[in-house]
């Protein structure tokens, strides 16, 4: 599997540290101009009739609303942001040397969270408590779960790029390296057949040269026997 050329770290740096902050100013534009627009049409405004709208909603829970009711949400969201940032940002680093698309998904990620994680720390909460305010929505899509924002759709499609990095885009993905060790029992199995064909065509040869020395052996018996046959009749005849 050959290995891609990484970007140098003073570009690859500059350039994600630019999506990702493209990611968070995109959501936070979007969630500002959206609420003005959504207020000033009567609390709702048909793109696609109405199958995909524009509603304003302050969700306190996760994605769709989940966790919503769970009274330890602000500090379950708390930890799963303080611990999330960094993995997201080693796995940045990690798909650095691995593929573009990983690259993405990651900074994808990493923008989607600090964009609801900016709501969450700024938004008024209306108990007071820390990291309690909610995350602002306003797209619904007819048959689809909740209401979402730009930060969720960073979030869901940068999940969906890292799987696919994972599985077969990263240049040690999970596709190429069966792949690869395919090719390797392959071309062992080829190497232990040939070994093999070459001994049994080994065989015969050795048998046929081994009994090319049986014969001359046995000639050489006879040419003894003639000899010594000979030396005897010589011998009879000097005596009479």
């Amino acid at each position: 599997m050959k290995q891609r050329k990484p970007l140098s770290v003073p570009i690859f740096i500059t350039v994600y540290a630019c999506v990702i902050a493209a990611c968070v100013l995109l959501d936070q534009l979007t969630k500002h101009f959206i609420e003005i627009a959504v207020n000033n049409h009567g609390g709702k405004i048909n793109i696609i009739g109405e199958w995909l709208t524009l509603v304003w909603t302050v969700n306190t829970g996760a994605t769709g609303g989940l966790f919503s009711t769970f009274d330890g949400r602000n500090w379950l969201f708390f930890i799963m942001t303080l611990v999330g940032l960094p993995a997201f940002g080693f796995m940045l680093w990690r798909s650095r040397t691995r593929s573009v698309w990983g690259q993405i998904a990651f900074a994808f990620v990493t923008g989607g969270t600090i964009g609801n994680a900016i709501d969450r720390l700024f938004m008024p909460s209306p108990d007071g408590k820390f990291f309690g305010g909610g995350v602002r929505d306003f797209v619904r899509v007819e048959g689809f779960f909740g209401i979402f924002n730009i930060a969720d759709s960073f979030l869901v499609v940068g999940v969906i790029l890292a799987i696919l990095s994972i599985l077969f885009f990263d240049y040690d993905s999970l596709l190429k390296t069966l792949l690869n060790d395919r090719k390797q029992r392959q071309a062992a199995g080829d190497a232990c057949n040939g070994n093999t064909d070459g001994n049994t065509d080994a065989e015969p040869t050795s048998q046929t040269n081994a009994d090319l020395q049986s014969d001359d052996a046995l000639t050489a018996d006879e040419q003894a026997n003639e000899h010594n046959g000979a030396d005897k009749t010589e011998s009879d005849d000097e005596t009479d």
